[in-house]
């Protein structure tokens, strides 16, 4: 079996949240490798990845050598493990993974697929001789694999309903898991929640660690992280407060371009708060395409959508569609639209295709028609697919598409 398989492999092992397995896999391949390099650790609901990749710029701008983990990947499993922004190579994954994989035997355990792509970066990164390490959190935080970081500034972004099935059933259970990355004596940022319960999990765990940052919701998601990013390199004493990046689904103007003729708009946006965002900032009339993966919640996860259309004339059409890819299988077409209906938008006109790259043609080409926008949202996998997609329609080259920065 090649290492690669065995890393499909483990998707059979599902999500676990524990710290003694990777934590016994990681001292069987080096004592402490994350004594080697300076980390900051990043959880929450949303942004948390947007928040990673500006901090990795700014780093990298500033004459840092950076590495980068984040999840899940769009297209290929190296984009979780970054340097100066570049997924490392796949032969340079194969070997580090097969170094992952007999540790792993040796210590008789059996890692998840999220633990030996996190172990794989703490190999990558010591090899490399990164200079700082900026690590998204998988879930939660709590029991999340990458809590063995060494870290000396953590942060959290925000706190929301979501994965409710692992993570509790209240805002105040999951925020006592996501805190959890706290580290007594380190410094911790937290956007300020509205949520009384919420802030107070926050300040009985941090102390006098904790320095509240506004949840101000200016013109942007993107850019209110980049305030923080900027607050940040200040305090680290970095020359470059921000850097350029290129992050799918969710950096200002990326994919823009996918369709001739059509503005499109890429949105990552994944659960009820990501939504409501996105549909809370003023844009043209937009064809929508939509595709969701299964969640434990769908309906509520549905409603800032059905509420933006069932208020407004700005998305005269709707195209469902099916992600091709993620942990989770897709919601299917069928049960989309008889959803859409019951929640009261049977009056827009709907078109649906399985295959999301048809969806996507479907969808422009309905724009363009109509003199629109395009506007793709629902899963951040459905973002992989059309990236994939527009890579191989145009020849590019897809390292330099997943270079972030």
């Amino acid at each position: 079996m090649s290492n690669r398989d065995w890393l499909e492999g483990l998707l059979l092992e599902g999500i676990k949240f524990r710290l003694d397995n990777p934590k016994r896999i990681l001292k069987r391949l080096d004592k402490k490798p994350y004594k080697k390099f300076k980390s900051i650790h990043v959880a929450g609901s949303n942004g948390k990845g947007s928040l990673c990749v500006q901090l990795s710029a700014a780093a990298t701008a500033s004459g840092l050598k950076t590495g980068l983990f984040t999840s899940p990947h769009l297209v290929t499993v190296e984009e979780r493990v970054r340097i100066n922004g570049r997924p490392i190579e796949p032969d340079d994954f194969d070997r580090l993974l097969g170094a992952v994989r007999k540790a792993a035997s040796a210590e008789e355990r059996i890692p998840t697929y999220f633990e030996a792509t996190f172990l794989v970066a703490m190999l990558a990164f010591r090899e490399a001789k990164v200079d700082r390490a900026i690590f998204e959190t998988g879930m939660g935080g709590k029991l999340d694999a990458t809590r063995l970081v060494d870290a000396d500034l953590c942060i959290l972004t925000t706190v929301s309903l979501e994965h409710t099935e692992y993570l509790g059933d209240t805002l105040a259970e999951i925020a006592t898991n996501k805190v959890a990355i706290h580290r007594p004596g380190t410094t911790f940022i937290a956007l300020k929640p509205e949520d009384a319960e919420v802030r107070r999990v926050i300040e009985e765990k941090c102390g006098e660690d904790l320095s509240w940052w506004p949840n101000e919701r200016n013109s942007s998601t993107w850019m209110d992280y980049g305030l923080i990013v900027k607050h940040i390199s200040r305090k680290k004493g970095w020359s470059e407060t921000s850097g350029e990046c290129n992050w799918p689904g969710r950096s200002p103007g990326y994919g823009e371009g996918w369709v001739d003729g059509v503005l499109t708009r890429l949105s990552a946006a994944h659960n009820a708060e990501s939504l409501e965002r996105d549909f809370s900032e003023a844009f043209p009339d937009s064809v929508v395409l939509l595709g969701m993966s299964k969640k434990a919640n769908l309906r509520a996860t549905m409603e800032p959508v059905v509420s933006e259309l069932r208020s407004t004339n700005s998305f005269p059409k709707v195209v469902f569609t099916e992600p091709q890819t993620g942990r989770s299988p897709a919601v299917p077409v069928e049960q989309l639209c008889e959803m859409m209906e019951k929640m009261g938008v049977a009056h827009i006109p709907t078109a649906v295709k399985k295959d999301p790259r048809k969806a996507f043609e479907i969808a422009g080409q309905m724009a363009r028609e109509e003199g629109h926008q395009l506007l793709v949202i629902g899963s951040v996998y459905l973002i992989g697919d059309l990236l994939k997609y527009v890579v191989e329609r145009d020849g590019l080259n897809l390292w330099d598409e997943l270079t972030v920065h």
